[in-house]
């Protein structure tokens, strides 16, 4: 049935009961998602989501709302799985060393780029908890790990040394490694940061291996030390 604007005032009624914000405050999340082109049939659940979101976390429900709308719309998943998306955003800020809002920011800062490398939503949202949970920054960490998914796809697309490298760290045959990025990306990610980790335990030279592939700049060499070194953190997150 599709949604009425009676729908919404008796939505906003119901939820001024059931959570703690006033009509006012959900009345302004609600016109802020009709703003952001979400559908009307959604509306609500998106509304009441972030309203939870913002009472529980320490992000406010109207940053919660321009920030998933935007997010939902990069990686195409529409505005109807929001609820789910955002429980699972407060169960990784609650089981990692980071909070809400890092999460969300390091996650639009990955948005397009994993979407492109074929990661799901929550692939993102876990790739972002794990990231950020070691203190990697939003800004500089989100470039640089949109670069390295980039690089990876490209060195997947176009076989060659840089695959054979790739694949050597992460322990499979390069045509192990593509088989892999294109069936589920997290996978060959989460080997490959495994990979790094193990050679870092071994105490051999990981800069000159990252070189080849084109990965050795600062920023994201620095990122992808520091997630090898806490790779478990990404399986776990996913």
């Amino acid at each position: 049935a599709t949604t009425t604007y009676k729908d919404l005032e008796e939505g906003i009624k119901k939820m001024s009961t059931t959570t703690a914000s006033s009509k006012e405050e959900i009345a302004a999340v609600m016109e802020a998602a009709g703003q952001l082109g979400v559908p009307t049939d959604d509306i609500l659940r998106f509304t009441e989501t972030m309203i939870k979101l913002g009472d529980t976390t320490n992000v406010t429900a109207e940053e919660a709302a321009v920030a998933l709308a935007k997010f939902v719309n990069v990686t195409g998943d529409g505005t109807g799985n929001v609820d789910k998306l955002g429980a699972s955003i407060v169960a990784l800020g609650n089981n990692f060393a980071t909070d809400e809002r890092s999460i969300i920011d390091m996650s639009q800062r990955l948005a397009a780029a994993g979407k492109i490398s074929g990661l799901t939503s929550t692939d993102i949202l876990a790739l972002a908890a794990s990231m950020s949970s070691v203190g990697i920054e939003a800004e500089a960490g989100g470039t640089a790990m949109s670069q390295t998914l980039t690089s990876i796809s490209k060195a997947v697309a176009e076989p060659g040394e840089k695959l054979n490298e790739l694949a050597k760290i992460s322990g499979m045959t390069a045509d192990e490694f593509a088989a892999k990025w294109k069936e589920k990306p997290i996978d060959a990610l989460q080997a490959f940061l495994k990979g790094l980790g193990d050679m870092n335990d071994q105490g051999q030279d990981t800069y000159s291996v990252l070189d080849d592939p084109g990965m050795s700049g600062i920023r994201q060499y620095n990122m992808l030390q520091s997630l090898a070194l806490a790779n478990e953190n990404v399986a776990k997150a996913v």
